[in-house]
Order: structure tokens, then C-alpha cells, then sequence
């Protein structure tokens, strides 16, 4: 938006071309483009831009300002398409640019500089018929085989138990990070569809492409088991069933099962230390050597020392008298 150089304000030609939805087994896609072209200040060229989205996603995009103006990828299944695709998308995105060029110095004669802004658009004709529901569709099924692992992500399920002050409890089934949005939750119970009593919410975008969702049913206490969940998505490859789980109890028998294991456990713990112990002391006493007690000093008679004046007898008898 903003005046030329007598005050002309920008003028926006818009135009979304979208094809007719194509149910594939297990929902429907579209592939839509929008193409804008906007007038700027004082001479300049207009500039144009085409975007292209499969579902919500975008996948190309054409920009007239930019450096090398070209059909660009904007998802990552788009780099499998080689040089044709994109010389042959570039060409037909820089006719299209000339054609609304045209228009919108058409609409600026119309509106011969009044102080308007105007925005239109349009659907293909009949003359596109043949078009759209041949060439389009299958180049939508390619794009969606070819991104199968970006546009169909099966939802994480559980179910969650919420008691009321009533005295009842609320059940709530959850459907997260799914992709595309179109989703399907029922409650039933005893099969029978609980549609009247569910509370519903709207289909929410998650923040990261995803989706989230969630249906509510309100039972009476005591037979949560008796309703079931059920699930439809694109993503699965059947429908799922789903009930409230209750925590596990443990069984006071396992319970005491347990604390007596643990009693025998510690008893063969303690006998096993106090047999090593006493293992231990034994061998020590074994092993220590008896100290000797100190040698007794011999019992010698005491006999009186010699006189240095007697004579020495020595053995043998003398030869004389």
C-alpha cells in the first residue's frame, strides 16, 4: 500500500487458483497456487509473486524481486524434480506475471487514480475443466507420494481419567502431532456411538505443522471400561481402538512375596559374612607359633675348689710303694 507520486495508491490484483479437492483411500487433498501482483510508488515495476501449497504445506514459490527471479522449491520433496520441472514452472510463472501486468494497468486506467484499493479473484472456468481434473490431479498424487513422509503423520494416541466432584469422571481421547488436519474421534460404548454426549473441540494447529485434537465423553464412575475410543487418520493404516488403562495395582501377595524374599536374601547375606568371619579367626590360630618358653639352667653340684698344694692324681697306678 502507499501513494505514487499524485497520491495513486497501490492497487493488489490477487488471484487463487484451486483445484477441486481429490479424495485419495483414506481422505481428500488439495493443491492450490496464489498469485499476487502489486502495484508500487512513483514508476516501478509491480512486483508478482506465486506460492504454492499442497494441503497447508508449502511446497513452491516464484518471487519477481528476487536476484535470479525463479520457480524455487519450498519443501524438501521438491529437490527429487529435476532441471525441466523448474525451467518449465519459471516460464510459465514469468507469462502469468506479464498477463496480471497487464490487468492491473488496466484496473489503474479503470479506476482512473481514485483513492481506492480493490482486491479480486476468481476460479478457473469451464475451459480449465479438463485441466484441473486431469494434469492436476496427477501432478497432486505425485507430490503427495513423493511427500508422504511430510504430509501424513499418524497422530499419538492415549486417553486420559479425570474425576468429576459429581461423583462421575471424565474421559478424554487425545490425537496429537498429526498431519494433514482431517481426523476422525468417536467414543462409543458397548459399540454403541456416544455422539450426543461427547464434547468435541475444533481441529488446532500444534506450532510445528502438526495438528491436535481431542473428544470428551463424561461416564459414570466404575465403568470407564466399558467405553472405547475410536481413531481414523490418513496416517494409520487402520483405525485404532482405545481404552482407559487404570494404573496396575500390586497384589498384597506379591507384595509379601517380595519382603520375604528380601528376608531370605538377608539372612544368607549375614550367615555368609559370619562363617568367613569365624573362617577367619580359626585359621589365625592355626597359623600363629607358640612362643618357647626360655631353656631351663642345668642343676650343677657344687664342689669345692682344689687346694693348690695337693697333689694331682692322674689315671694309672704307680710302679712302687
Amino acid at each position: 500500500r502507499g501513494g505514487g507520486e499524485q497520491g495513486l495508491p497501490a492497487l493488489l490484483l490477487l488471484l487463487a487458483a484451486a483445484l477441486a479437492p481429490t479424495r485419495t483411500r483414506a481422505g481428500s487433498h488439495s493443491m492450490r497456487y496464489f498469485l499476487t501482483i502489486v502495484s508500487r510508488p512513483g514508476l516501478g515495476e509491480p512486483r508478482f509473486m506465486e506460492v504454492g501449497y499442497v494441503d497447508d504445506t508449502q511446497f513452491v514459490r516464484f518471487d519477481s524481486d528476487a536476484e535470479t527471479p525463479r520457480m524455487e522449491p519450498r519443501a524438501p520433496w521438491m529437490e527429487r524434480e529435476g532441471p525441466e520441472y523448474w525451467e518449465r514452472n519459471t516460464r510459465i510463472a514469468k507469462g502469468t506475471e506479464q498477463i496480471f501486468r497487464v490487468n492491473l494497468r488496466n484496473l489503474l486506467g479503470y479506476y482512473n487514480q481514485r483513492a481506492v484499493s480493490d482486491a479480486a479473484g476468481w476460479c478457473c472456468g469451464e475451459s480449465h475443466r479438463a485441466y484441473l481434473e486431469g494434469t492436476c490431479v496427477e501432478w497432486l498424487r505425485r507430490h503427495l507420494d513423493n511427500g508422504k513422509d511430510a504430509l501424513q503423520h499418524p497422530p499419538e494416541t492415549h486417553v486420559t481419567h479425570h474425576p468429576r466432584s459429581q461423583g462421575d469422571v471424565t474421559l478424554r481421547c487425545w490425537a496429537l502431532g498429526f498431519y494433514p488436519a482431517d481426523i476422525t474421534l468417536t467414543w462409543k460404548r458397548d459399540e454403541e456411538e456416544q455422539a450426543q454426549d461427547m464434547e468435541l473441540v475444533e481441529t488446532r494447529p500444534a506450532g510445528d505443522g502438526t495438528f491436535q485434537k481431542w473428544a470428551a465423553v463424561v461416564v459414570p464412575f466404575g465403568e470407564e471400561l466399558k467405553y472405547t475410543c475410536h481413531v481414523q487418520h490418513e496416517g494409520l493404516s487402520e483405525p485404532l481402538t482405545l481404552r482407559w488403562e487404570p494404573p496396575q495395582s500390586f497384589p498384597i501377595m506379591t507384595m509379601v512375596g517380595a519382603v520375604l524374599g528380601a528376608v531370605v536374601i538377608l539372612g544368607f547375606i549375614i550367615g555368609g559374612v559370619m562363617m568367613w568371619m569365624r573362617k577367619n579367626t580359626g585359621m589365625e590360630g592355626q597359623a600363629r607359633p607358640s612362643r618357647p618358653s626360655p631353656p631351663r639352667p642345668e642343676s650343677r653340684a657344687l664342689l669345692p675348689s682344689r687346694p693348690a698344694h695337693l697333689p694331682v692324681f692322674r689315671g694309672g697306678r704307680s710302679g712302687s710303694h
